[in-house]
């Protein structure tokens, strides 16, 4: 396997020493042929990397695979709807297939409500998203990693200010018998496992209380679906609107409008 070749910004502060048991995966895919050309991975808790710059695919998958001997999940940017299905179309039988996921692209909406994007646009305003810069797959793994690490503190903040939020949130992004690798990641952050369906709607209840209007509330509280994603990122909205503030008076209408699009949108 390729030696990691370390990567610095000296425009950022010194981090703290982050190592997730992971494999963080991204993906470069053909939009024509939709063929994998370049792929990169990096261990969270090693530093080790592999870096596909094209060739033989078929090799390369199975160093991918065993890469991921040991890892507790496999992470990425946007991970469970692009990077796993075009793995899985090519080689359904990777063991890394069969790990828990945990989608940096899901989670951004939970712990930055006012800035979903956050530090992948930041560091990319030059970069693909305007265009003018080939993909760089190794870069998206780390920064994959990096994103993670800020989404971790921003939830860990969470849960000391919101339980309820996070218990919510645990409850509303999971199921009971899911394989998601965010089952695990709230529970580490709460110190609890996952909430019971009654534990959830009360959590909900009290915290669209006051929030919108109670017809809204309740009906939200009692018929959430799970995995429940537009509930639980209409509620992170909410949690940021508690701060702002138009003429003195919360915004109630736009609470209920948002709740409403929550529960209902597929």
């Amino acid at each position: 396997m390729h030696k990691e070749t370390v990567r610095t910004n000296p425009g950022l502060p010194p981090r703290e020493a982050f190592k997730p048991r992971c494999l963080s995966i991204d993906l470069e895919v053909g939009i024509k042929d939709q063929r994998i050309h370049r792929f990169a991975a990096i261990r969270g808790d090693t530093g080790e990397s592999l870096v596909y710059p094209g060739g033989n695919l078929g090799t390369a998958l199975a160093r991918l695979d065993a890469m991921a001997e040991g890892a507790a999940f496999v992470l990425g940017h946007n991970l469970v709807a692009f990077d796993l299905p075009h793995l899985a179309a090519v080689r359904p039988d990777l063991r890394l297939l069969q790990l828990p996921a945990i989608d940096t692209l899901r989670l951004n909406p939970l712990a930055f409500p006012r800035n979903p994007y956050h530090h992948l646009v930041k560091h990319y305003r030059n970069g693909p998203l305007q265009g003018d810069r080939v993909n760089d797959p190794e870069l998206d793994a780390r920064l994959s990693l990096t994103l993670f690490q800020d989404q971790r503190e921003a939830l860990r903040q969470t849960q000391q200010r919101a339980p309820d939020l996070m218990l919510a949130w645990h409850g509303l992004t999971t199921t009971p018998s899911d394989r998601s690798g965010l089952t695990a990641f709230f529970a580490s952050l709460r110190g609890a496992m996952r909430p019971s369906p009654t534990q959830i709607q009360a959590a909900i209840g009290r915290l669209l209380t006051g929030q919108a209007c109670r017809v809204h509330a309740e009906t939200a509280a009692a018929e959430n679906d799970a995995p429940g994603w537009n509930l639980a990122y209409a509620l992170a909205w909410l949690a940021g609107e508690e701060v702002e503030e138009i003429a003195g008076q919360r915004r109630l209408v736009g609470a209920d409008a948002v709740v409403h699009a929550g529960h209902h949108l597929a």
